[in-house]
Order: structure tokens, then sequence, then C-alpha cells
């Protein structure tokens, strides 16, 4: 039977293509870390999402706690920038491929979470890499997975835009409850934060949204999203990895790197985004 794999479809634009260049890239990035404890074991990872001469930096800051640990299964949950989903899309393929090698699908997984809900579907809706603009918030994070976990985890894909407070905590509920029996799993969220002109109310707003995160209550910062109070385009997996982060035992958010892409270019008074990461822990 013909295998279901979504193939790369950033590569050479949001990261580098060749395994070479793209190992020696996220290496140059490990250099410049320096991980405050060994000892924690994140059960979830909040990463931004852009190209990796932007935002590689501060993602590389929270998944190198991954170094010398082990996990099964990667559930990574990311906005859909483009393509519009009813509910959520659980990725119904075999693979995902990056530069580094194809990462396999745990399928099971991926149904057993979609049988909670109705509006959690199995389906490739928001995963083609052929469409007029094709999903890269899950696809950058990765190649830093493949980095750290080589060849030994699967993944659960899962992409969606509709972030009213009842879907996001649907969604972090089923994935807690699908997860019960099965051991070393990590929940990552892709999102980046302020998007606009003005690289002082970025810091100021980033600050207020990043607060919100540390304090670990999901609906919260879901309100506050519809409020415009905060500003985050992967505001809705953000809640949905903490409701499920929650209910297996994490009870902090750790804030590793805040930064911005003038911080990055060092040119302020254009286009600027916000990125954070951060762990999730017991």
């Amino acid at each position: 039977m013909k295998q279901k794999v979504r193939k790369a479809a950033w590569s050479g634009q949001f990261y580098p293509a060749p395994p070479a260049v793209l190992e020696s890239m996220i290496q140059g990035f490990l250099d410049k870390v320096t991980v405050q404890d060994n000892e924690l074991k994140p059960i979830g990872i909040i990463a931004p999402h852009a190209g990796y001469a932007y935002s590689g930096q501060t993602a590389a800051a929270a998944f190198a706690y991954l170094q010398d640990q082990e996990y099964d299964t990667v559930i990574v949950i990311a906005p859909s920038h483009a393509e519009l989903i009813v509910g959520v899309s659980v990725f119904d393929g075999d693979s995902y491929s990056t530069p580094f090698g194809s990462i396999p699908v745990n399928t099971t997984l991926a149904r057993e979470i979609c049988k909670h809900s109705n509006r959690l579907n199995y389906t490739s809706i928001g995963h083609s890499k052929y469409t007029k603009r094709p999903e890269h918030a899950l696809e950058v994070q990765l190649p830093f997975l493949q980095y750290f976990l080589k060849d030994t985890f699967s993944i659960v894909p899962i992409v969606f835009h509709d972030y009213e407070w009842q879907l996001c905590s649907e969604l972090g509920t089923a994935i807690a409850e699908s997860i019960s029996d099965v051991h070393k799993v990590l929940l990552v969220a892709s999102t980046d934060l302020y998007h606009g002109y003005s690289y002082d109310e970025c810091k100021r707003v980033d600050n207020m949204t990043v607060h919100a995160i540390e304090d670990f209550d999901p609906q919260s910062f879901i309100q506050g999203i519809h409020d415009d109070i905060y500003q985050a385009c992967g505001s809705g997996p953000v809640a949905a990895v903490q409701v499920a982060a929650k209910a297996m035992g994490a009870n902090s958010v750790r804030l590793i790197d805040q930064t911005t892409s003038a911080d990055q270019t060092g040119i302020r008074g254009d286009w600027t985004v916000g990125y954070v990461s951060a762990l999730i822990t017991e």
C-alpha cells in the first residue's frame, strides 16, 4: 500500500535544504545556548515558527533541553495560517519528511485522539504540501526534534485555527486522555507573538502575552486573545498544549527566551514579529 507522506514544503526557504547545512545551522544556535537545568524533562515546549534566520535561535534555546531525553511520540500542534479548517485537523498520513528524513506518524494515537470529539478530524486538510500556501508552522519544528531525538520517535501532527476556548479544551483533554497508557510523550505548541510595525508596541504586548502564558491559565489566556489584550498566532495550540500538560502533571511554565525579528535584523520601524520559547514542566 502506498504511503501518504507530507513532503517538506519550506526547506530552502524557512530553513536550509542541504542536511549538512541545516545541521550546522542548528548546531550554531546551540553553541550560543546555556542549559540552566540539565535535570528538567519537558512535558511541553512552546516555540516560534518563523524562518530560522529570525526565530531559530529562540526556538533552539528551548529545544536544547531535549538533549539526552527520550520520547516515544511528539504531538506537534500548530496554527493553520492559510487553509480553512472546521474544527481540528489531525494528520491522517503515514509520515512527515524534512531534509533529515521521514518521521513516522503514530497513527494509532492520532486516531484515538479523534475519537473523543466529532470536532477532531482525522484528515489531511491543512497538512498538504500541494496547496497555494502550505503550512509552515508545524514543519519548521520538525528538524529541531530530529536533531535531538534522532530517529527514535513518531509524531502526531495537528493544525487548526478556531481558537474558541471549548475547542482548545476539547483538544487538550482528548490528547491527555488518549495518552494515559502511552509513555514518554512530548507536546509542542507552535506560535509567534505580535505582528505589526511598532517595535515598542511589540515589546509591550509581548511582555503581557508572555506573562499570561507563564500564568498557566489557558482559559484566561484565550479570553485575553479574544479581547485583543494579547497576541499570538498560535494561541490555540498554546492553550491546548497547556490543557493537556496540566492533565499530565505539569504545573510550571518556564520562560526560556524572548526576542523579536527586529532584534535579529537590527531594523526597527519595519514589519516586526515577536518570538518566545518556553518549557512546560513538573
